[in-house]
């Protein structure tokens, strides 16, 4: 750095430089939830009443909307930390001030005993392989091998017959070993707390708070140093960090709850309703649900002007031997440092912390042009109003694609109408379908009828090489003399055998009009004789039908002229074929 901007060399380096940090996952193996079950399940019992004044009465009394996990505010945490030699205390920079996590902030937050310990207790855990063949394990738990806290959990929830005493063993393993001192991704009883459990005042009295922030913090520093496998513990703090996920085993939401306390605007980005409930005040039986913290909000928040952040909590100490005291504290010339300026308010800049790895990208302190997109809405009345950031002017090419489109909220009533919409949009579909069916058909129907009509239509006609047919089917001669026909005698007609069934209105009008057939029958065509005189000897003279011109096309609706039949010297007044008067599928009878 140039200039003025200088580091000062005499305070702790940072773990990663500043304005340098992973954005990587971790796994935290501690369940919160289950204090909101316990309150839940042995609501309005003395045994609640009995945890309640003990040790672990004030994580019940802890701010619900605070007590769900925040990944990325813990993470932000450990990666900003300094490093120091004090193993038992972590000191993290927010914005460009220091923050102290120690065991006094943890038993301050908690309310949990951080006395010393007890002269002969081992602070390691024992093989629990054989737990359940230990009589208190049987008694207790059970002669099942393998059982976790959830089973727990389902036994303390279900059973209702068990006695109050075995419920409130079993409400404090569930605290211990899956809230405090959870060091499996699987949470499970441990046999060591399952027999300090059979005298309950005991138990409530072990330091819990220290036992608890030893689990917690031993994760969260430099490993130890063990030669040929850990010669860099602060590296190989860096890689562990960098990685996609980080195990966290103990309490690690304290270090959370000391981030909303130490920097009050963080509280602002809790996407949840502003309320003062606490765990014991809950109806449900698991914390609030609400979406997850996002990653740029903690950038936001420390670009805000002149933001408050207090580096060391009011401490509220406890009478016990030891609270909060470590014994075997190294000397740190740079944190004695760190802690006078601090004692001194000396104003902290970015610029002042040193060292730090570099490796990973610079992170971006402005704040976003909108929220993300994981976010839920939420109700504008419900939350605190936060205060003005100071926004540099939008600039088009840092814009977001989705920033030029409206974003609409999928509300329940937005769901119907889509589908109601969606349905309206498939039954319309389907009556098209049906239609493009119909049509279909009767393209068909009609083409298949014009086929008909113009086979029909030419075999009447019939081929100028083949004689004309007269009404009889023959040819006929004004010289020939017809005999006595019998009354309703048929004769076949031409082409009957070729064309039995005939539908065509053109071509049925025309049968009638030349053969005297009813052109609305569906049966072949049939010359029909008038109906006879009595039988005279004087010979009647038939004079044939006029046929048509041969290659002369027929009109639907042409008129065809018969001449007059003579048939005695009786003149009967001709008989004119008139044009039909009704439509073509109507039958017209001579």
């Amino acid at each position: 750095m140039q200039g003025n901007n200088k580091p000062d060399h005499l305070l702790p380096p940072r773990l990663f430089a500043t304005d340098r940090a992973p954005s990587g996952r971790i796994n935290i193996y501690s369940k919160p939830d289950l204090l909101a079950f316990i309150q839940h399940a042995l609501r309005n019992t003395k045994e609640l009443q009995y945890i309640k004044d003990s040790c672990f009465g004030k994580l019940f009394e802890l701010p619900a909307r605070q007590c769900p996990a925040s990944c990325k505010i813990i993470h932000t945490f450990l990666t900003r930390q300094l490093i120091v030699e004090d193993k038992h205390t972590l000191w993290s920079v927010f914005g460009s001030d220091p923050i102290r996590f120690g065991l006094q902030e943890f038993g301050t937050i908690t309310g949990l005993p951080c006395g010393d310990f007890p002269a002969d207790y081992n602070t390691e855990l024992e093989d629990k392989s054989k737990a359940h063949k230990d009589p208190d394990w049987i008694k207790l738990i059970g002669k099942k091998r393998f059982t976790t806290i959830a089973d727990l959990r389902h036994k303390l929830e279900t059973e209702t017959t068990m006695p109050g005493k075995k419920k409130l063993r079993l409400a404090l393993i569930i605290i211990v070993d899956g809230v405090l001192i959870a060091h499996q991704q699987t949470p499970r009883p441990t046999l060591k707390y399952v027999k300090m459990v059979q005298d309950v005042d005991a138990f409530c009295l072990h330091p819990w708070g220290r036992e608890s922030f030893l689990k917690t913090i031993t994760c969260m520093k430099p490993p130890k140093f063990i030669p040929l496998k850990c010669e860099d513990p602060i590296a190989k703090l860096v890689d562990l960090l960098k990685q996609e996920t980080f195990r966290l085993k103990g309490f690690s939401l304290s270090l959370q709850l000391l981030a909303f306390q130490a920097v009050p605007e963080l509280q602002s980005i809790i996407p949840a309703p502003l309320d003062s409930l606490s765990i014991i005040q809950l109806e449900e039986p698991h914390l609030p649900v609400y979406p997850k913290i996002s990653y740029l909000d903690i950038p936001r928040v420390e670009a805000v002007e002149n933001l408050a952040v207090t580096s060391l909590i009011p401490i509220q100490s406890q009478p016990q031997p030891g609270w909060g005291v470590w014994h075997d504290v190294v000397a740190d010339k740079r944190l004695t440092y760190m802690e006078n300026l601090i004692a001194n308010h000396h104003p902290f800049k970015k610029h002042l912390w040193p060292g730090g790895d570099t490796s990973t990208p610079i992170l971006i302190h402005k704040p976003p042009l909108e929220e993300p997109e994981t976010r839920r809405q939420v109700s504008k009345n419900a939350l605190r109003p936060r205060k003005p950031l100071n926004k540099p002017p939008p600039c088009r090419k840092q814009r977001r694609i989705s920033n030029y489109f409206l974003r609409t909220g999928s509300t329940s009533n937005s769901n119907d109408q889509m589908m109601e919409r969606l349905s309206k949009v498939s039954s319309e579909v389907s009556k098209l379908r049906k239609e493009f069916r119909l049509m279909r058909q009767l393209n068909k129907r009609k083409k298949s009828r014009t086929h008909s009509k113009r086979s029909a239509f030419h075999s009447l006609i019939g081929s100028p090489h083949k004689p004309q047919l007269s009404h009889r089917g023959c040819q006929t001669d004004p010289t020939e003399h017809s005999t006595d026909d019998v009354p309703n005698e048929t004769s076949p007609a031409p082409m009957e055998e070729d064309h039995p069934e005939c539908t065509s209105p053109v071509v049925s009008q025309y049968a009638a009009q030349l053969y005297g057939q009813p052109s609305g029958e569906s049966t072949p065509f049939h010359t029909t004789h008038l109906p006879t005189e009595p039988e005279q000897t004087t010979p009647v003279h038939t004079t044939t039908f006029y046929t048509l011109p041969e290659h002369t096309p027929i009109e639907p609706n042409h008129i065809i002229h018969n001449s007059p039949v003579h048939k005695s010297p009786v003149h009967n007044s001709p008989v004119h074929t008139s044009p039909p008067s009704l439509p073509p599928t109507s039958i017209t009878r001579f």
